[in-house]
Order: structure tokens, then C-alpha cells, then sequence
């Protein structure tokens, strides 16, 4: 590490200096002049520049060394850490921060969003980050974008054609035509900067992943139920794609032949039988017409039984039809979407339920089931953790 500094004449103890503290955490100057052989002087001089210009600063903390009776300060490096511009649309909201690499969240947003409605993703995204980076009062530019989005997503060709009106994007709503692209190169060029595009889900597990309750597993399914419903799929500790993209659509699971038709163009599928509309259908008769599912979910935290059912059978839905994806894939936890709360406790109790019943003993017992720890920061740590390993 240089530092951009020289390497002869009078500089050359800046780099002699930047070197030492680079192996040492902090270091007196005297501790610097004896490790570099040079003069005090010569190195007092050296870290006042590098002080003068940022590269230097003093270490608040340690255990000052003393001279003659008075209290030598110790100097470190200031270590830059990368800034993540993250964005990340749900089906409901959208999240913005600038994210340090090693999961600082500065100047976080969040409002409503309809996606379906947006004309200019890129501009959107330049809005919303500027919004954090004015919250965040930081100047600091950013090192990568990333950009998460609620549809499987093709890397290298946008909106993957899962979706029936995605062969003929003249029926797409009519917003949307930066759907039917690769986002990635649009965003590099207003930035300046590396980009990535993926689904939210896809982020959400490199969150819980790499900051959260999946810390230290290799072999990791996330699921978002209830205001949405996906997964993201990491199988020896690597984000799992497939071939275009569609790696984790829990939605499109076919669990019902004789159910209402899906946009995909099959029957029956898990996100229209399980939708947040069909769990509003079931709990409308017990709380009325006008609920929500966010009344659903404040329901459950005030212990509503019939609800807490609902979202028990919810469970167990999934998880019979997740076990066989998870005999293949064999995890060694399931972990559910945190923003659910209180909601997520009847939602794994039926998904334990649904898998015992549906899987072999040995690949159920391997398994653990929790909830999230990171919520609606799931996505925009994943985006950390996508720029580090691009990086």
C-alpha cells in the first residue's frame, strides 16, 4: 500500500511511514522513527503532511506511549472503506442507502413505490441515492451501484421470460420498457462506477448471509412470503442463478392443476394460490372486509389466534411443496424474511410442519429454521456483500 506516495528524496519517509502502520495498528512517532531508522524529525515531518492530507490520523482509544512524562499520541491509517450505492425495489416500497462494505448503512430511505409506474429507472435510482447521500450528509462518491428488483432478472438481459408478457413486451405496462434490457451498462455509464442488477430476494439472502442469521452456513434457502413471495438460494456459500435467472421463483411452484391461471401462463401456481390476496380471502371472514396484510401482521402481534392460523396454513403450504427442493439441495437452514416480525412465528411453525411431513428424517433433522435478522436491511447489506466480492 503506497498510497499514491513517492518513493525517493524527502517523500520517501511518508512512504516508509505508511508502510509501518499499514503492519501496526497505531504507532507513536517514536515508535515510527525507530522502526524506520530515520530521525524524529524526518518523521515528524512526514506524518505532518500525511496528517495535513487525510492519509494519517490520530488513534483515539489506545494506550498512549509516554516521553519524558508527557503522552506520545499514537497515528494510524485512515482506511477508506468502500461505498455501496444500493437500491432496492419490493413489490411495496423502495430502499435506498449508501452501504460501507462492511455494512454501515448511511442515510437510509424508504417510501411507497409502484415500479410498474416508473419510466426511468436509472433516474430513479440517481434521485433516490442522492436523497441518502443528502440524509446521510456525505459528499464521499460512491465505489458500485447496485440495484435489486422484485422479478427474476437474467444477468446480461433484464426482465427474464418467465413472465407471459415478457415474450411480448408490446402487452408490458407501458412505463416499463427499461424492463426488456440489461440495466447494468445504463447505470455504469450515469455513475462511473461498477454495476449490478438482481432480484431483491437474490440480495436479501447475501444480506442475512454475510451480516445476518445465515452468518457462517454454506448452504442457505431465504424465503419472502407474505408481502411478496421468492427465495434466493446459496448452495456452498454461492448465490445460485440458474440459467436465466429464475433460480428461486418460489411463485411459480405448480401445486394446484385445477387453480386460477398465473401471468406466467400455468395453473395454479404457489404465489396466486398462497398470494397475499388468497391469505386477505381467508382472514376477511373473521376481521372484515377492508383488512389489510399489514392489519394481518399487526394482528399477529396482538395474538389473534384465527390469524396466527392462517399464517400457519400459509406455512405449511410452502413447506410441502418446498421439501422436494430441499431433499435436492439439502440446506442447512431456511431462513425467512425478517420485515414479517411477530408473523413470522406461525409461518415457521408451519413450515417445520409442512417439511417433517414431506421430507426424510435425516434431511429434516439437518435443517434449521429461523426468522431474519436484519428486516428491511436485508437487501441493501446483500448489495454490500455483491460489491465485495466483486470487488
Amino acid at each position: 500500500m503506497t498510497h499514491g506516495l513517492e518513493t525517493t528524496g524527502p517523500r520517501g519517509a511518508e512512504r516508509r511511514v505508511v508502510e509501518l502502520l499499514d503492519q501496526h495498528e497505531a504507532l507513536t512517532r517514536a515508535e515510527l522513527a525507530r522502526l524506520a531508522a530515520l530521525p524524529v524529525s524526518t518523521v515528524t515531518g512526514a506524518t505532518a503532511r500525511l496528517l495535513a492530507r487525510g492519509i494519517l490520523e490520530e488513534a483515539p482509544g489506545h494506550s498512549p506511549a509516554r516521553v519524558r512524562g508527557r503522552p506520545a499520541t499514537p497515528l494510524r491509517l485512515v482506511r477508506r472503506t468502500s461505498l455501496v450505492g444500493a437500491v432496492a425495489i419490493t413489490h411495496r416500497v423502495v430502499r435506498a442507502a449508501l452501504v460501507s462494505t462492511d455494512g454501515r448503512l448511511f442515510g437510509r430511505v424508504e417510501e411507497p413505490y409502484d415500479w410498474l409506474q416508473c419510466p426511468d429507472i436509472v433516474a430513479e435510482v440517481a434521485r433516490l441515492l442522492a436523497t441518502a447521500r443528502e440524509k446521510a450528509a456525505r459528499s464521499t462518491s460512491v465505489d458500485h451501484i447496485v440495484l435489486g428488483l422484485p422479478f427474476p432478472y437474467q444477468q446480461g438481459a433484464g426482465f427474464s421470460r418467465l413472465e407471459a408478457f415478457a415474450a411480448r413486451p408490446a402487452e408490458a405496462p407501458p412505463m416499463s420498457a427499461w424492463l426488456f434490457r440489461d440495466l447494468a451498462p445504463d447505470l455504469t455509464a450515469a455513475f462511473g462506477v461498477p454495476a449490478t442488477v438482481d432480484n431483491e430476494c437474490n440480495l436479501a439472502a447475501l444480506g442475512e448471509l454475510a451480516f445476518g442469521a445465515a452468518r457462517d452456513r454454506r448452504h442457505v434457502i431465504y424465503l419472502k412470503l407474505v408481502t411478496g413471495m421468492g427465495a434466493g438460494l446459496i448452495v456452498n456459500g454461492q448465490l445460485v442463478h440458474g440459467a436465466n435467472g429464475l433460480a428461486g421463483e418460489l411463485s411459480h411452484l405448480h401445486v394446484d392443476a385445477a387453480g386460477p391461471m398465473c401471468r406466467c401462463g400455468a395453473r395454479g401456481c404457489l404465489g396466486i394460490v398462497a398470494s397475499p390476496d388468497q391469505i386477505l380471502d381467508a382472514a376477511r371472514p373473521m376481521l372484515g372486509a377492508d383488512v389489510s396484510i399489514y392489519d394481518v401482521l399487526g394482528l399477529v402481534a396482538q395474538g389473534d389466534p384465527a390469524v396466527r392460523r392462517v399464517l400457519d396454513d400459509l406455512g405449511r403450504l410452502v413447506g410441502q411443496h418446498l421439501a422436494p427442493a430441499c431433499v435436492m439441495l439439502n440446506p442447512q437452514m431456511i431462513v425467512v424474511d425478517g420485515t414479517l416480525g411477530p408473523a413470522a412465528a406461525p409461518v415457521i411453525e408451519g413450515l417445520h410442519d409442512g417439511l417433517r411431513r414431506h421430507m426424510p428424517a435425516g434431511a429434516y433433522e439437518a435443517l434449521t429454521l429461523t426468522v431474519g435478522k436484519l428486516g428491511g436491511d436485508a437487501e441493501l447489506l446483500g448489495a454490500a456483500q455483491v460489491a465485495r466480492t466483486r470487488a
